[in-house]
Parts: C-alpha cells; structure tokens; sequence
C-alpha cells in the first residue's frame, strides 16, 4: 500500500518530501563522475519519530546549495537527504562556473539564446528569504527583455506580499526574492525571457525544508512562523491596548480636567463646572454620580444671579456653593445685621423644621444650620431669609464611587457565534459606560446591553472577525477590560501532503473540508483534472478524494485541490514516483477519529428506550488507548447502564459506545479521547434522548354559548426534548367516560373553539401534546361547564341627564333573553386619561344591578372628568356583549379649555423699569377652569399679583424691575384639557455708556472714533449713538452725529489749531444712557500755506459754424405772418445770409433778419402765395461755412359771396364776416328769390 502523508493547517512542523524532477540518465557516464558519486551513496536511514517542537523566530537566510542536474533520482534524493541538516546549519557553498556553464552546454548552445546565466536550484527553510538570480542578454531602450517567472507550468507569478521582483538594467539581472517561503512552495520554477531574437526559458528547483529550532530563540507556540499578517495584528493588539488604557483615567480624556484634578473628598464640584467645557459635561456627571446634569447646570447658572443681589439685612451671607462627601457634617453660617432679627431657613423654598436631622442655632448675630450626617436628599439649596432678604448655599453631596463586583471575562469563539460579556456593579442606581477600543459602543441590532439590577450584559450577536477587541466596563470607581477573539472559519478542515509510491501502485489524495456541500476542482499542474478509469474523483461527505490507479511516469505532477467560491481555500502537493524496487515503511503516525458524514453537527439523535450504538473508527501508530467521558465523568468499561467497547477489524480499527434502553438522562455530551505515544486527539458527541411531552396546562373555558365553547391552554412544561408538532383536542360528557377527538390534524395554536354540542348538557376538555416521538399525555380535565345561551346585549343604553358631580344612565332589556332567564346587569365604568383606565364596577361590592331596574344615577363623580360606560346583561350562560356609551363630561354645561391671547401679547411686551406691568389675559372653559402662572417653570415671586375673574386673568406688577424680565406662563385646566400660553416680559431701561471709546486717527482737519456696543443693552435693541465734541478750552458740547447706527465715525471740519474731547452715548426705545468720553484730547494742526498761481497756457475758443438745430418746414396761413428759426453755435460771429430759392434776399422789407444767443431767425411779414418757396440760411467766418434749408408754403384763403361765384380777396372776406346782420338777411332773400 502507498503511504498517505498528512499535511495540517494549523501550524505544526510537518516534514515534507521533495518533488524531484526527472532527469533523462546519460548513456555513457565519465567512470570517474560514477566513482565520485558511489562514494557519496550512504545507505539511507530510517525515519525514526521526533516529538513536536515548536520552531524558533526564523534564523538569518542561508546560502542555497546547487545540486548537479546529471545525477539520477535516487541517488539525488540520498545524497539530498543526507545534506539537508548540513544546509540547515552552516551555509552551503555555491557553484562554480564550470557547472554553471555545463549546465547551459547540455541544454542549448549558447549561440543567440537570450538567458546567459541560468538561475540556481534553491534550498531553504520554512520562513527564510531565498533569492533567484537570472542574467539575460543587454537590450536597447526601444527592445526590452520582457522576463517572467513560472510555478510548475502555468502558474505566473506576480509582485505581492510573497514575491518580491527586481531587475537591474544595465547588467541585465533579474532577480525573485520568495518572501517567508513554506513547504508548499516547493516545486520547480520556469524563467521565460522574450526578446526581439526569439523566445528562451529555462528552469530551477526550489525545495523548502521545515522550520529550524535554533537556541536562544523566543519559543513560539505550535511551531508557527509568524508572517506579515501576524505581525500587523501584533502591533494592531498594542494600539487597542494603549488606547484602552488611556481611556482608563481619573477625570476622563480631557487634559484640562486631568491637570485641575484632584482626588474625589477635596475636589470642588462647582469650581470645576463654572470653568467646564461643554464637552467635558458628560465626563464629569460620570466620574462624580450625577444622574441630572441639567438640574445641576441650572443651580450654576443661578450662582451669578444670586451673588449680585444686594441684602442689607446680611452683614455675612452663606458661602455660595459647598460640596461634601456622604454621612459628612454640614455646618452653614450667616451673621444678621441686627441680633433681633428673626431668620427662617428654607431647601428648595421650603421651611425646615428642627429635628434630629436639621439643628437650628444662634450665637449673637450669627444664625448655624447644622446637619450631623449629610444624606443624597442634602444635595439641595439651602436659604436663609430675613423678611425679603434672602442668601442661599448650594450644596453638593457626592456619592461613593461605584465599584465593579464582578468584571467582564475574556471570551474566545468562532466567526458567527453569539458572545454576551456579564459584569456586575456595586449598586443598582449608578452610571455605566462601555467601550470597545477605548471608544464607547454604538447600540445596533447586533450590539445589545441589558440590565437587571447590578448585573449589566453585553451581548453581540453574530460575531466577526472585525468585532474582535478589547471591551471594557466603566463606572467612577472602577473599571474592567475583556479580550474578544474571533476566529475565521477555514474551508479546508484537514489538508493532504506529498506522495511518494511505487511504480504502477496507487495513490490517493484525501482531504477534508467543513462542509458537505462544499464544491471544488482538482489540477494537476494547474489544469483540471477529467476522471477516467484509470483517475477517480470521490465526494463523500466532507471527503474530497483523487485516486490514481497504476501510477506512471506521466502522473508525476503538482497537485491541487481548489474550493469553489473561495479561491484563496485551496492545497498543493506532488506526486512522485520511487521505481519498482523502493519500499516504503509504515510512519508513526498520530491518533486520528474519523467520523461519518452523517454526524453532521456530531449531534445523535434516539428516541427514550431505544438502543444506541456508536461506532467510531479510529487509527494511529502505535495503536491509541480509547476513552469514554459522559461530561467530566469517566464511562468504564462492561457498567451496566453505558458500555464501551474496543475492537479491531480486518479494514481498521474502532471503539464503540452502547447505550441500553435510552432515557432522558443519558441525554449530554459524550467525549471521545485517543491518547498515544505520538499525541493526543479527542471528539465530543452530543446524545440527546427525545420522548412524549409532558401534559399541558388544564383549559380554561370561556365564551360559552348554546353550541360552542372557546377554550385556551398553556404549553407541557417538558416538550420531550424536539419541537411540538400541535395539540389533540379532547372532550367528554361528565356522567361519561368515552372521550371524543375534536380535531384530525393537530392544532398549532393553544386555543380551540369547540362546536357540535348539546345545550343544557354538562361537558369537560382535555389536552394532549403531539410532537415527533408521539402523543403525549393528556391534560387535567377542565372544569365541568353547560352550553348555554346567554343573552343578548341591553338596549337603548344611553346618558339621561349630568350634572356637575353626577351623571344619569337609562337602558332597556336586551331582545333575546334566552332559556336561561336574566339574571341582572354588569354596569362599569372607565375614567378617561386617568393614569390607570381600568373598567371598575359601579358597586363596590360587585354585585350585579337588578333585573328590574331600567335607571341609575352615579353621584359622587369627579366633575370636569370624562367618563366611559358599559353595560351586559348577566345570567347562567354567562355574559353578553357590551353596549358602550361616552366619552361623557360630568359637567351641566361644557365649554373647551382656550387661551385667546390679544394681538399685542403675542410679541414681547415691553415696559420700563419702574412702570407698571398689567397683562389682561382673555378665556374660556367650564366647568370649574384652574389658572396657574409660573415665570420660566418656577413659583411667582410675592410681588407679583394675579387676580382671575369668569373670563380673564390679570399679572399686576406695581414697580417693574429688570428681573421681571422673562417667560410667563398660564396654564389653564378643564378637567382633563390643559391648554398653556406663552408671554414673554421684557423690563427695559437706558443702555449703560459704550465702552473703549478710542480716538483712532488724526487727519487733517478730521478725527476717527471707534468704540464697542455697552455692556448693558437695557434689555432691548440699541437704536443708536450720539456723538458730541467739544473744544478743550470751553465746557459746552456740541452735536456731530444724532443718530449714528455704527461704532464708529468720522469727525470732520474741526478748526484748525484746537484742541477736542469727544464723547459717545448709546440711546434705545427708553432714552439716551450715560456717555463715555475720549482720555485724550484730538489735535489739529493748523498748517501756512502760501498760494501760488498756476500758469495756463491760453485756450482757443473759436469755433466753426455749425447748426445744432436745423430749419424747419413751414405752413403760413396767406396774410399771416411766419417766423423761420434755427440754432448755431460759432466763434468768431460769422455773417448770415439768407435765400429763396438760391435768390439772397438783401434789405427788403418783407422779411425781418435776426440772431441774438445762438438762435438765427427770419420773419415772413403778411405772405402771400408767392412767398412760398425754398429759404436757406448760410453762416460763414474765418474758420468754415454751414447752411441749412427748409421748404415754406402759403396757405390760400377763399371765399364765395354770390351765385354769380365772384371771388372776393382776403380782405373783403373779412369785412363780409363783420358786417351787419341785416345785410345778410337781405342776401337770404335774395337766394330764395
């Protein structure tokens, strides 16, 4: 039989066998090269077992041995055994050239190949560096030598994490350096060089012995090399360490805190969160218990407000804040002004009486609060009064710290398991925090935190490799740190190795994954392997298989079993060929359980009183010692109960486990050990005995009617160990004892409606529970019941009358009484927004109305309150069906809570300080509404005055002061309605004076002022500011700037020579407020200045003619007169010359010429038709000529004064218009006529 090696994943030393590649042997062979080799030929030793030892950190890389290609396998293959531990501890020494260069010879002439020098076959550890080295031929720029190194031959490698690749271009060497090698990494390498020549390659061994034990090393456990990947989780497992403890500090991870802090019964409270961030808020309520921060910040702000305010009474107040540890004495003083004076100490506003607790003394003018032993309820505000003067202490009483009972527990698991962390505190009411990473987690669906009293429990669900990390438990006394680690799950759970059998024997690689349906393909020097009759491939369960019948020389290969869907899952081994002659002897190998497929999740499954018998095979050399546990207790051998049993069959070997006639208490994890000589291994196997379940719950029946039932039940106690399937409804009469099946299949839901059954006869049920094993027991009969039919619901069920503190129902008999009669009535009732809305009967006793009542009236009712009502109607059967009526108001009239606030209460209103402050606010709501005023949440002060009237509330303050300022709320209550409305007071007065007025700059005869706004506003928006100036040698004060809405100015046209003081005040709504004025006086200097004319050279003002405005076209009436004007502008004057019709017209009377101011006109005196024409006007000087003309035309006047059509002149027709009416009546006849 071949030997099968065993490979492991895990990282213990395994010793591989080498591939050796096959050598054609030499016909001829140099007698002297055959003696050399006789002569290294030892005989071969035995493999005598070592145990496991854990290798050291990786030495410092080797020199790598060169073999002779020439010798043969065997011979190689001893020769390389014997010199292996030689190359572990010395270095070897390298080949000479003559080697070298005989290799090239034997395989290609040297002549126009392009690797000169071949690389070396290689030998080193797991975990040491090696180096391959390839010289090639020199190339140009344009016509490089493209070089790539091959695993067996397909497999190129690339530069990553396990390969690291270089060259050097000018002595053309290129070299592949195998980063942290493993023994599966040994094979033979191609090297393929292109070129623009042609194509060369040539080929090496690299062979990778186990891990080296040197002394004086750090032992790593498991003999596990750590690579990269581990190193990174080293320094990444002290980054989360550092970062976890930095976490862990007194006041947090503020630095200010760290520096001001100081232990927890010196430290002052108030001091540190006067001066606190906003950020470091959450930190201090942690480290010092305070469950409302809030509240806490609101005293502080308080202080401020308190420490201004002016108490006469008071020669000595109370300190402004303390803070003390539990059980601590409290002593409080303050000295009167008067030792007559009568004081009252409040908490909270509220007069403390003396007692044990609180001791009230006097000495002279001093007044001592004292409280022996401090509790948490002293956390509070101490006052002590004296008519309206009042001082005030805050008082701070800091809890013990928390501390952690019981921490968080480190917890190691595999990827997808369920991790819960459980840590228990001191005290129930206390403040936790939990961090992962120095960072406090984030709740998710798979990040879960649980508490129950002290006991808080982390649980995250589903746990990944990212998860892993330090988890810490924090309170402000202690704190716990629990280490999480995930592990990945692997594909491949039991690996295979290399193989070395005999000739025309058969070998088999077996390897084993995690789960069933996990596919792979096999390679055989990377190309898939198809099965044949000679090849097998066999999946059987987790087994993966490849059996190869009749090895021949062609098998010998690299061989790979790859998993689907996850590439990088996959393991490499060789195969090689011994020859007919080699024996191979029985290893010593390790004690191995192998289990079945069927033993999925190791999970046996039996029913109770049945027989288990559990064959496990096992194997080892020398043959293991087998032992049974049932959890820590050992199982003897030949017991009565639980017997073992060891045999040894022709195939193997195997230990049985018999169990006889199971029960649910062999139930429990079973726990196989092998233990030899050469190691240990051990399975545990979970039995799990399932029977009946026990009986349920006896049924409750409910809802009976004439023919029906409904019936509920709760789950058996016990379900037998697997699932319940349903539940078998069973009933019987009472007088009987034969009982009835009511359901075929079983019922999944634990209630049933029973049917189908006889009125006025009596009945009882059971309940059966069904799961996989059987029917169970059966159930306690229920108590025995009669269907009967109850009555219908009443009707008519109504709200008669109400009143203030009562309300009237009426109803009538329901329709369908029944056989049954009537009983009485159920009569409840439910109060609306109560805080429990509970149905309660109207009696106190629970007894039902009388049947013959149709009217009740429930008093006693709180009025405003709403109500709800219901009614059934009770006999034998049972009870009927509801009516309901409501939501009713116990009120005689209802009117809806509403606040109607006027317009001018919807702004901020606005009034000045010592002026009255009247807010009417307008209502409505009955019955009986409840007003309440609060100013920001809290109690009015005694000098406010609230007077409410049926429809409005008044706020009357006589003297308003600034801290009247603020939010005022009413609260208005009608029995369940609230309604609040929000008024905001804003008490005004002058801004106080501007601050830093500083003159900026002098220029000139200016000055520039810049100043900043006033510390006090007046509590509402600045208008403006004045500025004024005034002479430094007068005491008057002018005006610069009235109303000025920037802060700064500039103040212009100062005389020459003075000196100025300026002044600015801010003014608002209310007035102008005080002024602040410059320190120092604004110098202007007054300056000779002497005036010197400027020569000009002289100007040419003369100008061309040119017309700015042309001639326009004229219509005269005939005899009218008609003016042509136009526009010129010129200089010197120039001539004006006038023509028609290019006809000058020189001094006629009919024409008038004028020019004055630019304007040139003519003037056309009484025209007549031949006066129309074309005028033109030229203007000529020395320095040019322009002209313009325009068309006149004269407008003919006719008339016709008899029939004979004379035609009369333009002046007889007017004298015609102005003649004497009788004239014309003459001329009338006369066209009659």
């Amino acid at each position: 039989m071949p030997s099968i090696g065993s490979g492991d994943l895990s990282g213990k030393k395994v010793v591989k066998k080498k591939v050796v590649k096959k050598v054609v042997k030499k016909k001829k062979q140099d007698s002297q090269e055959a003696q050399a080799l006789k002569t290294l030929k030892p005989t071969e030793p035995k493999a005598s077992p070592q145990p496991e030892q854990p290798p050291q950190e990786k030495p410092k890389e080797a020199v790598a041995p060169v073999e002779s290609p020439q010798v043969d396998k065997p011979e190689a293959k001893k020769v390389e055994d014997n010199d292996a531990p030689a190359a572990v501890q010395q270095p070897a020494t390298p080949a000479t050239k003559d080697s070298a260069s005989k290799v090239i010879d034997m395989k290609h002439p040297h002549t126009g190949r392009a690797i000169l020098e071949e690389p070396e076959n290689l030998f080193t550890n797991e975990g040491r560096e090696v180096t391959a080295r390839v010289k090639v031929l020199g190339a140009d720029v344009l016509h490089a030598v493209n070089v790539t190194w091959i695993k067996g031959k397909w497999n190129e490698l690339t530069k990553g994490d396990r390969f690291e690749m270089w060259c050097h271009e000018r002595t053309g060497e290129y070299f592949l350096k195998f980063r942290h090698p493993k023994q599966v990494d040994s094979g033979v390498y191609r090297v393929k060089a292109v070129s623009q020549k042609g194509e060369d390659e040539c080929s090496f061994e690299l062979k990778v012995g186990p891990p080296v034990v040197e002394e004086h090393k750090i032992e790593i456990k498991k003999g596990y090399v750590p690579d990269e990947k581990d190193i990174e989780r080293d320094v990444d497992f002290r980054n989360r360490l550092k970062k976890v403890q930095k976490s862990i500090n007194p006041l947090g991870s503020s630095e200010r805190l760290k520096k001001t802090g100081h232990s927890l019964t010196r430290f002052d409270i108030w001091a540190l969160l006067k001066t606190a961030s906003t950020r470091d808020y959450d930190t201090i309520a942690f480290k010092y218990g305070i469950l409302d921060m809030r509240a806490m910040l609101r005293r502080v702000s308080q202080l401020s407000k308190a420490s201004t305010k002016k108490c006469p009474s008071f020669t000595q107040k109370l300190p402004e804040t303390l803070s003390v540890n539990l059980s601590e004495k409290i002593v409080l003083e303050a000295e009167v002004a008067n030792e007559q004076m009568t004081v009252k100490w409040q908490r909270n506003g509220e007069e403390i009486t003396p007692g044990k607790h609180y001791q009230i003394m006097t000495k002279a003018n001093k007044r001592f609060l004292i409280i022996d032993q401090a509790s948490m309820a002293d956390s509070s505000s101490f006052s002590c009064v004296v008519g309206k003067d009042i001082t005030t202490c805050e008082v701070f009483v800091q809890a013990p710290p928390v501390t952690i009972v019981r921490g968080f527990q480190d917890i190691q698991l595999m990827s997808g398991e369920d991790a819960e962390f459980t840590a228990e505190m001191s005290s129930e009411a206390a403040r936790f925090k939990i961090l992962r990473d120095g960072n406090e987690i984030i709740l998710n669906d798979r990040f879960k935190i649980q508490k129950e009293g002290c006991k808080v429990t982390l649980n995250i669900l589903k746990c990944e490799p990212e998860d892993e990390g330090f988890y810490q438990f924090m309170t402000n006394g202690g704190a716990s740190t629990a280490e999480l680690m995930v592990q990945s799950e692997s594909v491949i759970v039991r690996p295979f190795s290399d193989l070395k059998v005999n000739f025309k024997d058969t070998a088999e690689f077996f390897c084993e994954v995690n789960k069933e349906d996990t596919k792979g393909n096999w390679l055989k020097d990377g190309k898939p392997i198809k099965a044949d009759d000679r090849v097998q491939i066999v999946e059987s369960g987790k087994a993966r298989r490849l059996i190869i019948k009749q090895v021949q020389d062609s098998d010998q290969a690299e061989y790979k079993f790859v998993a689907d869907d996850h590439p990088a899952c996959s393991i490499t081994a060789a195969l090689e060929m011994t020859g007919g002659h080699i024996t191979v002897e029985r290893k010593k190998v390790p004690p191995s359980i192998y289990l079945d497929h069927t033993l999925k999740d190791r999970a046996i499954v039996i029913r109770a009183g049945n027989k288990l018998k559990l064959d496990i095979p096992i194997s080892g050399e020398p043959a293991p010692v087998p032992e049974w546990k049932k959890g820590p207790k050992l199982v003897e051998e030949g017991s009565s109960k639980l017997r073992v049993r060891s045999d040894t069959a022709a195939s193997g070997k195997y230990t049985s486990l018999i169990i006889d006639k199971a029960r649910r208490t062999d139930s429990g994890d079973y726990t196989l050990s092998l233990s030899s000589d050469e190691g240990n291994e051990s399975a545990t196997f979970t039995v799990k005995v399932i029977d009946i379940p026990t009986a349920p719950s006896v049924p409750q029946v409910s809802n009976v009617t004439a023919e029906t039932c409904y019936a509920t039940w709760n789950p058996p106690s016990c379900n037998g160990g697997c699932p319940i399937k349903g539940y078998v409804i069973e009933r019987k009469k009472t007088k009987s004892d034969r009982w009835i099946r009511l359901n075929v299949e079983p019922l999944s839901l634990l209630d049933f409606e029973a049917r189908r059954m006889i009125e006025g006869t009596e009945y009882q049920l059971r309940v059966r529970a069904v799961n996989q094993v059987g029917l169970g027991e059966a159930s306690e009969p229920s108590t025995p019941f009669t269907p009967l039919a109850p009555c219908t619901e009443p009707t008519g069920f109504r709200v008669s009358t109400t009143t203030d503190e009562a309300i009237e129902l009426s109803w009538l008999p329901p329709l369908e009484i029944g056989a049954a009669g009537l009983d009485g009535y159920l009569l409840e009732q439910q109060m609306v927004g109560g805080n429990d809305e509970k149905w309660q009967s109207v009696n106190s006793n629970s007894n039902l109305l009388s049947n013959q009542l149709a009217k009740i009236t429930l008093d006693k009712l709180i009025t405003g309150k709403k109500y709800r009502f219901r009614l059934a109607a009770v006999n034998r059967a049972g009870s009927s069906s509801y009516s309901e009526v409501g939501p009713v108001v116990c009120a005689a009239v209802v009117e809806e809570a509403k606040i109607v606030l006027p317009r001018h209460l919807l702004k901020p209103v606005k009034v000045k300080v010592g002026e009255k402050l009247h807010v009417n606010v307008p209502y409505q709501g009955r019955p009986k509404p409840q007003l309440t005023w609060t100013k920001d949440g809290k109690e009015l002060e005694d000098h406010v005055a609230i007077r409410n009237s049926l429809d409005s509330s008044v706020l009357f303050i006589r003297q308003a002061e600034r801290w009247d300022s603020g939010c005022y709320d009413l609260q208005l209550r009608v029995g369940d309605d609230l309604v609040i409305s929000k008024i905001e007071v804003a008490v005004i007065d002058i801004p106080s004076k501007p601050r830093q007025v500083k003159l900026v700059e002098v220029v000139g005869n200016s000055a520039s002022l810049k100043w900043e706004e006033p510390n006090d506003s007046g509590n509402t928006d600045i208008l403006g500011y004045i500025v004024e100036k005034r002479d430094a040698r007068s005491e008057d004060w002018f005006v610069v700037y009235d109303k000025l809405r920037h802060k700064q100015c500039q103040v212009s046209d100062l005389v020459l020579g003075n000196n100025y003081f300026f002044r600015v005040k801010a003014f608002n709504e209310v007035g102008v407020g005080e002024s602040n004025g410059t320190k120092d006086s604004a110098n202007i200097p007054k300056e000779k200045t002497v005036y010197k004319k400027p020569d000009y050279a002289p100007m040419d003002f003369r100008i061309k003619p040119e017309f700015t405005q042309a001639l326009n076209g004229r219509r005269i009436v005939e005899n009218y007169n008609g003016t042509l004007s136009c526009a010129l502008k010129c200089n010197p004057r120039p001539k004006i010359r006038w023509f028609k019709n290019k006809t000058e017209i020189i001094d006629n009377p009919k024409y008038k010429m004028t020019q004055a101011m630019g304007i040139v006109q003519l003037e056309i005196r009484r025209a007549r038709v031949g006066d129309a024409g074309t005028y033109t006007v030229t203007a000529a000087n020395e320095l040019g000529e322009a002209s313009c003309s325009c068309d006149v035309t004269v407008k003919e006047i006719k008339c016709i004064t008899h029939i004979c059509h004379v035609v009369l002149s333009p002046s007889a027709i007017i004298q015609k218009l102005f003649s004497a009416l009788s004239k014309e009546r003459k001329l009338r006849l006369r066209r009659s006529s």
